[in-house]
Order: structure tokens, then C-alpha cells, then sequence
């Protein structure tokens, strides 16, 4: 059989049940985009858990301008100079490094946005001593009991909890995508089949003229699995420009100098093209399959 029959057919079917294609293309899109997302999720978690392995450090704050409990007033110079005594004779501690007040500022005007960073000033924000430690996950707890205490010491922060939320948040959204996606994916399932026994109905007497004149089922079928695929292709590009927006608005448009100054792992067209390739391969071969058992098993041609 030519293949220009096959394809009029294709078109012809697409074209006899536009709404029902239309209606495919879009649920197989906003599956396929939801699988994207998981996706993307799923590489940020494990970019940002390489640029951070070994480099989470435990921040040791002393007493800003403003007092806060436990503070009773600014650091004064002979207790930061015990401080950096006591932290380099530390067993645990590997480094030491402090962060002046002025150096604070510079760091929260370049993460934060510029509505903050208009209301911020030098002094605002405390000076303090940037530790590494050698087990940061064996050794934290007892350092911060032994420094939490110490006078001219604000808090002892374990910079592990901030990445650990951000991480669950992540983990979170790529849950959720994965959930949309399991339950849109079905919907879409459902919805081949039904297009497909309706799309058989309508097309009986073609096929079965078909098949008096020695056509195989095999090729009776394979228009059908065909308008199946490519209305699943057409909905996995969609799918492409849906993640791609997504990805430009969440880390470009609310993150945009965390991604800038590296606190947050940017992500590149490879990465999209990954990620939306992954699902629209994954969605091209689901379609296939969910095409073939319908004929198969609810569809006599």
C-alpha cells in the first residue's frame, strides 16, 4: 500500500474529528509539560546538591546595632578576637574565615531584590565568622552548643537547613508535576481510545472495503496509530514552549540574582531540550501503545 493513501487517511481523520484531535493535542501538552517539570526538578535537585557537597559551612553571627535576644549589645572587638580564638582552636574546625558587617551588606544587595536592598544599610546586618567544619553532619550539634552561648555571639546558624528546605521545596513542585502529569496522562489515555473507536466507527466501510481488496489489519490500523502520533508530537512541542516559559518565569523572573550570582543553579536549553524530549518520546511511545491495544482489544476493522 503507498504511503500517500496512507497519509490521506491521516488527514482525513484528523480533519473529521478536529475537536476531538484538538482536544487530545492540548491534555497531551499539559501532560507532557507537567513531565517536563519533573524533569527540570529533578536536574536542579541534583545540580544543586554537586555545587553545594562540600561546601556548606556553619555561620556563627555576633551582635548586630539592633539588639536581639540573647544579645545585650553590639560585639565589641575584644570578644570577636576571643571568638576567632576559640573557633581556631576548635578540634572540628578546619577554617575560619570573618565576614565584616560592610561585606554582609555587599552579599544581601547582590542575592536580595532591589526593594530590599534599597532599604538596607551597612550595619544592619552582623558581622560574622564563616566556619567549616570537618563532618558538618557529625560535628554541628556539639559546636553549636559549645558557641551559641558565648558572649557577643547572636546565632549559630547550619547553612544545611536553609539548602534542605529549598531542596524540599524543589522536591515538592517535581512531586506535584508528577502527580498532574500521572493524572492528566490518564485523562489523555482515555481519551485516545475513545477518539479512536469513534474515529473506527465513522470509517467502517472504508476499511472494510480495505480489507475485501487484501489489505492486511495491520495497515487498516496504522492510519489510526498514526493520527494517534502525531497528535501526540504535536502536543509534546507545545509541551516545549509550555516548560520553556515556565522555566524563564520562575527562575528568570522571581530568582533572577540568585541565578545570577550562583546561589541558585541555572538552567540551559540543553536542559529543556532534555527534559521535553524525555516526555515527548515517553508520550509519542505511550500513545503508540495505548492506539494499538485499542484496536486490538475494543476495535474490529
Amino acid at each position: 500500500m503507498r504511503a500517500s493513501f496512507v497519509l490521506s487517511g491521516v488527514w482525513d481523520g484528523i480533519r473529521r474529528n478536529a475537536t476531538m484531535t484538538i482536544a487530545l493535542i492540548l491534555s497531551t501538552a499539559i501532560g507532557l509539560a507537567f513531565v517536563g517539570a519533573a524533569v527540570l526538578a529533578n536536574i536542579e535537585i541534583d545540580r544543586f546538591k554537586k555545587d553545594y557537597e562540600g561546601k556548606l559551612n556553619v555561620s556563627v553571627y555576633l551582635c548586630a546595632k539592633v539588639n536581639q535576644a540573647p544579645c545585650q549589645g553590639q560585639t565589641t572587638p575584644a570578644q570577636t578576637k576571643a571568638l576567632a580564638k576559640a573557633l581556631n582552636a576548635y578540634p572540628a574546625v578546619t577554617s575560619v574565615k570573618y565576614v565584616s558587617e560592610k561585606e554582609q551588606y555587599q552579599r544581601a544587595i547582590q542575592t536580595e531584590s532591589p526593594t530590599v536592598a534599597r532599604l538596607t544599610h551597612v550595619g544592619d546586618l552582623p558581622a560574622s565568622f564563616t566556619v567549616k567544619l570537618k563532618d558538618i553532619s557529625k560535628d554541628y550539634e556539639a559546636f553549636a552548643a559549645t558557641f551559641a552561648s558565648k558572649p557577643g555571639v547572636s546565632l549559630v546558624q547550619n547553612e544545611i537547613t536553609t539548602i534542605r528546605t529549598l531542596l524540599n521545596i524543589i522536591n515538592g513542585a517535581r512531586l506535584f508535576s508528577i502527580a498532574i502529569a500521572v493524572v492528566v496522562m490518564i485523562a489523555s489515555i482515555l481519551l485516545i481510545s475513545n477518539t479512536i473507536q469513534v474515529a473506527a466507527a465513522q470509517r467502517r466501510n472504508e476499511t472494510s472495503i480495505m480489507r475485501l481488496v487484501g489489505a492486511s489489519r495491520w495497515m487498516t490500523e496504522l492510519p489510526f496509530m498514526l493520527e494517534t502520533i502525531v497528535a501526540t508530537a504535536i502536543g509534546g512541542i507545545i509541551a516545549f514552549g509550555l516548560v520553556a516559559l515556565g522555566k524563564y518565569y520562575v527562575l528568570g523572573g522571581i530568582f533572577p540574582r540568585q541565578v545570577e550570582s550562583g546561589v541558585i543553579p541555572n538552567l540551559n536549553i540543553n536542559d529543556l531540550l532534555i527534559s521535553s524530549g524525555i516526555g515527548l518520546i515517553g508520550g509519542v511511545v505511550l500513545a503508540a501503545i495505548t492506539a494499538f491495544a485499542t484496536l486490538r482489544l475494543y476495535v474490529r476493522l
